[in-house]
């Protein structure tokens, strides 16, 4: 994909940027940065003007110098709603190279994108370091550059800093030059690699590293501010381990210098790939192991893991364009998966894995949905691709289309793409060819449905009179129906396991029409589709075959109880299943020993408890009662010897969900006493156990839990700790306690990178919903200009999805577009979608589960 000649977002490649040299000098009191930098380009065909990209900067000083030794001044006109500078110069540039030298200012802003300050509490007072965050599009915003991934070039950086400070930056210090009389340092950094704008970073400040740890010849070091050394031990070991995993992986030696892993105190995403540099939110790196639950030990190897696996996925290759983010953020997401399973095979991660498959069926499920790889022109849609479709489907494609090469074949193609592509970019179709030959299939025709196209096919399982064939149909699932009639087919990867007498029958295949008949040697007794979990694709049973599978639960695997219970709860949303159907299927669950099977039992209860009136309420905790007590009953409060720590954290799952949708007052009771315990000696409750405690007495709780709540979030030891009382803070039902709340996400109480989340939270509680909702439009124009930039907002709006009453469905429709409110590529239009569907399945389900309820629970 190249930009055409009048392309407002593709700059024009008549002038080709190879190295630069940037010297930057940031200002902690007027929170400003000066700048010089002298780009080395090329020049392929005579202009008189050089287009780039710069956003929020002032550009004093222009000039250019050639081979011959000519340099001409140049004058720099800013176009800031392109964030861009075209500089204009006195006669022709003839083809060859030249040296381009700019001097300029910019802001240090507090939006946590482009070179931006972040804040801390020490305890001598708040203090202040500056980092980065570029991707996608706010390199432009440090320094003036061509902020296209395609335009990749070295860098090597300066920065002059106050020399108490600490500086670093992709590569290893090169040179450290006093400046005595200011007080300051020039701290200049080896050269990059070839890479692409958006992967350059650099933090300043008062900074503390471990010990590095050599993995072959790369010293790998975990970077915080003072006094959080004690937490870097976990990542440093996951961060050790992934990097030997992929470089034997993926057959090449890792790109960089060093690698740094560094916890950054305000931080919009969850991490960041910067070759050599990686930089975290806290949440995400730092991490007691002896205090944290296994959710949250997860999380942090999970992230570690994944954005180690970009430095040659995304930083060694690189997509040619926004379009093809998947390459990246899909690789990692899988590859996050393989390294994570191998270095702690007890955590089962490619069954948990099935929880993120199931959240991008979900989204996929919708009319609004994309392709994986979709068009993007704007800055703002590339923003928008970081999502589940990008992310979670794209893993989720990956390791189908694995599965179904074989895992040593799949390596072998991956392998040969990154050889190909080193320091250079790539598109899906380069990455088609390298598989493809490496299985000597060909690979388009299979996955260019599944990459190109939205939405994923339900297949249909039924049998024939003569029990002898299993008859598999497709056709696409939505949530909704229009009436118009689905033809779109896939090719999609069957992996069956059918039960006759005397024997199981295990077969693959691939259903590439509408429909396949499969002849058995016998009267079909049960079927599994979709054996093995790999498959992105949903199943529908007939409902015999139902039946049979449910009394053949203890007998299969996990993956294949989470998928028949995970596709039933969907066939229920979507109308093709009745709820009180489904709500009989769970019966059979509750022996269910599976954390995953048990999470999506959790979040059909939660759907459901926002469809229903508060009149029913009782009842319908009677009803999670009824579904999860047995399961609590049957773990108690206390781990065994040697119980694993899945079980571990089912446990707390388990007790989380029926303090909470179940409201049982036993549990609450226990869990009051259990947390004072956890307060006076730590180690006397599993770790697993009180954050899942802290929400219980919050849901249980009145003012005197708020107020605790709040000064152990200000005083919490670890970003752990803090996560959880923070969150803790929406789950209160008091109106007067969630006013407060919501008037913390804007009153400075807490971080910027945080408060998004706390807003998405309240929205989606069914005791805040109505007033977070009237504080959001009340509040709109300071939440645009408070949120980080481009992606607080869209990720405050998520909750518009629990807003599910016809009333608040209409007034949500008549806000977002009596404002023009977008929110990048197709985001706004799909909460808006699920929000509908939530609707259409109060009113379709609502009357019925009513009754339901009033026949089993009288009380």
């Amino acid at each position: 994909m190249s930009p055409g000649p009048a392309d407002p977002y593709r700059l024009p490649r008549t002038v080709i940027p190879e190295r630069y040299e940037i010297r930057l000098e940031p200002d902690f009191e007027r929170f400003t940065f000066t700048g010089e930098e002298t780009v080395t380009v090329t020049v392929y065909e005579p202009v008189t003007e050089i287009a780039l990209n710069a956003a929020e900067l002032q550009i004093q000083q222009v000039s250019i110098r050639g081979a011959a030794g000519v340099t001409l001044k140049g004058e720099a006109t800013l176009d800031e709603p392109a964030e861009r500078a075209r500089l204009a110069f006195p006669e022709p540039l003839a083809p060859g190279p030249w040296r381009l030298s700019l001097s300029f200012t910019g802001i240090l802003n507090d939006r946590l994108h482009g070179f931006y300050r972040s804040t801390y509490k020490a305890p001598e007072g708040e203090k202040i370091l500056a980092a980065t965050q570029f991707e996608a599009t706010d390199a432009r915003r440090a320094f003036p550059c061509w902020d296209e991934p395609a335009f990749k070039a070295a860098f090597q950086v300066t920065l002059v800093v106050p020399e108490s400070l600490q500086v670093v930056s992709n590569t290893p210090v090169a040179s450290e030059q006093p400046i005595p009389e200011r007080g300051r340092k020039a701290v200049t950094f080896a050269p990059t690699i070839k890479m692409s704008t958006y992967l350059l970073a650099f933090v300043v400040g008062e900074l503390e590293a471990t010990d590095p740890v050599m993995v072959g010849r790369t010293p790998v070091r975990i970077w915080c501010v003072p006094g959080k050394g004690h937490l870097t031990a976990f990542a440093r070991e996951i961060a050790a381990f992934s990097l030997g995993f992929f470089e034997q992986y993926y057959g090449l030696p890792y790109p960089g210098e060093k690698l740094d892993l560094l916890a950054i105190p305000d931080f919009a995403a969850g991490a960041m790939e910067n070759l050599g540099a990686i930089t975290f939110r806290e949440t995400a790196l730092l991490v007691d192991a002896g205090a944290a639950s296994h959710a949250e030990l997860e999380r942090v190897a999970d992230v570690v893991a994944h954005e180690i696996a970009h430095m040659w996925f995304g930083d060694l290759v690189t997509m040619v364009w926004w379009n093809g983010i998947w390459l990246n953020e899909a690789f990692a997401t899988f590859m996050e998966m393989l390294a994570v399973d191998a270095w702690k095979p007890a955590w089962e991660r490619w069954v948990t894995f099935g929880v993120s498959r199931a959240a991008a069926l979900g989204l996929d499920g919708l009319k609004s949905t994309r392709p994986i790889e979709f068009e993007v022109r704007a800055p703002r849609d590339a923003d928008a691709m970081f999502d589940l479709l990008t992310y979670e489907k794209g893993a989720s494609v990956l390791r189908m289309l694995e599965q179904y090469l074989g895992p040593a074949v799949f390596r072998e193609g991956v392998r040969g793409y990154l050889a190909e592509h080193q320091y250079a970019n790539a598109e899906t179709t380069d990455l088609w060819k390298a598989l493809g030959a490496a299985a000597g299939k060909p690979i388009p025709e299979l996955m260019d449905g599944w990459i190109f196209r939205g939405g994923y096919p339900l297949v249909a399982a039924s049998v024939d009179e003569s029990r002898r064939t299993l008859v598999l149909a497709q056709r696409r699932f939505t949530y909704l129906t229009d009436g118009a009639e689905e033809t779109e087919l896939w090719q999609i990867p069957l992996s069956l396991r059918v039960g006759v007498r005397g024997g199981v029958v295990i077969k693959t295949l691939l259903l590439a029409g509408q429909e396949e008949r499969v002849e058995v040697p016998g009267p079909v007794e049960w079927a599994l589709v979709n054996a093995g979990g790999s498959g992105f694709y949903r199943t529908h049973y007939a409902p015999d075959l139902l039946r049979k599978l449910t009394r053949r639960l203890p007998h299969l695997a996990p993956i294949d109880r989470f998928n028949l219970i995970n596709d039933a709860w969907a066939a229920t949303v979507a109308g093709l299943m009745p709820l009180r159907d489904y709500l009989e299927l769970t019966t059979e669950f509750r022996a269910e020993t599976d954390r995953n099977v048990w999470a999506v039992l959790t979040g059909s209860f939660a759907y459901v408890n926002r469809i229903i009136s508060s009149a029913v309420r009782p009842k319908f905790e009677a009803l999670v009662r009824d579904r999860f007590g047995p399961a609590v009953e049957r773990l108690g409060f206390s781990p065994e010897p040697e119980e694993s720590e899945l079980i571990r954290q089912l446990r707390a799952d388990l007790v989380r969900a029926i303090g909470t949708l179940g409201n049982d007052a036993e549990v609450q009771a226990e869990a009051r006493r259990l947390y004072q315990r956890s307060l006076e000696e730590a180690a006397a409750v599993d770790p697993s156990l009180p954050p899942a405690l802290i929400a219980v007495l919050a849901h249980a709780g009145g003012e005197t839990e708020y107020d605790e709540f709040v000064q152990r979030f200000k005083t919490a030891k670890t970003p752990q700790e803090e996560q959880r009382y923070l969150y803790a803070l929406a789950g209160f039902r008091q109106g007067e306690l969630l006013g407060r709340t919501l008037d913390k996400t804007i009153n400075g109480e807490v971080r910027m990178q945080d408060a998004p989340f706390l807003a998405r939270a309240l929205l989606a509680s069914v005791y805040a919903r109505e007033t977070a909702w009237g504080f959001v439009k009340g509040n709109w124009a300071t939440l645009e200009r408070q949120f980080p930039a481009k992606s607080g907002i869209r990720r405050m709006c998520e909750g518009i999805t629990a807003l599910a009453t016809p009333e608040l469905e209409a007034d949500a429709r008549e806000f977002f577009a009596s404002r023009n409110i977008t929110l990048g590529g197709k985001t706004l239009e799909q909460y808006l979608e699920q929000l509908h569907v939530a609707v259409v399945f109060r009113e379709r389900e609502g009357p019925a589960f009513e009754t339901y309820l009033s026949r089993r629970f009288l009380k």
